[in-house]
């Protein structure tokens, strides 16, 4: 589209969209994904669903990309070259690596659960840590990490509690936005590459 194409179809949006257009962009490049099933999301979520293209037409002009992903309802900004990306630490790129093991693993057993998703505590969680790496003492970092995670929506308190690291009996759900951070393909390799 060219940009006096670009122009048209901007200037026919009600200036309440024209806002919203402004928030959608602004949001896309500071939280990298705009969920439906998060209540702060779903209103520019849905203005993302009804102008698609001209959101993604305005990004592609830097270089960015918006993906769509229909079966989990997430909007999500990427760049090819990785600009402006995120860059999690290497603790919390360990704990996000596990959780997204522990995802899989859950949603593949397909337990039956009183959440919509899959529910660890961070007792699990530091099992799971300990069958991995036997010998080894827990890596220190799992209380940053987890707000950390829950601020990119990919893991909540379960039942709408607030997070309580320091409680071993907290229950966490594992967001499906981890499959878009970690896609499937990935997985196996992942579990490989952490128990090697």
């Amino acid at each position: 589209m060219s940009l006096s194409q670009f122009a048209q179809k901007y200037d026919l949006l009600s200036s309440l969209d024209q806002a919203t257009f402004a928030e959608a962009v602004r949001r896309l490049m500071d939280e990298g994904l705009i969920w439906r099933e998060e209540e702060s999301d779903r209103r520019v979520y849905n203005f993302l669903a009804r102008h698609h293209e001209l959101v993604a037409d305005y990004l592609r002009v830097g270089g960015w990309e918006l993906r769509q992903h229909e079966q989990v309802k997430v909007f999500q900004l990427i760049h090819g070259a990785g600009a402006r990306r995120k860059r999690l630490d290497q603790n919390t790129t360990l704990w996000l690596l596990l959780l997204r093991l522990l995802y899989a693993e859950r949603t593949e057993k397909k337990e039956a659960a009183l959440t919509r998703y899959p529910v660890v505590t961070i007792d699990d969680i530091t099992a799971r840590w300990a069958q991995l790496f036997p010998g080894q003492p827990d890596p220190a970092g799992l209380r940053e990490a987890l707000p950390a995670l829950q601020s990119l929506k990919l893991i909540r308190p379960a039942g709408g509690e607030v997070l309580r690291t320091g409680n071993p009996e907290q229950q966490i759900e594992l967001l499906p936005t981890l499959e878009i951070v970690v896609p499937a393909g990935e997985v196996a390799a992942l579990a490989n590459h952490l128990t090697t």
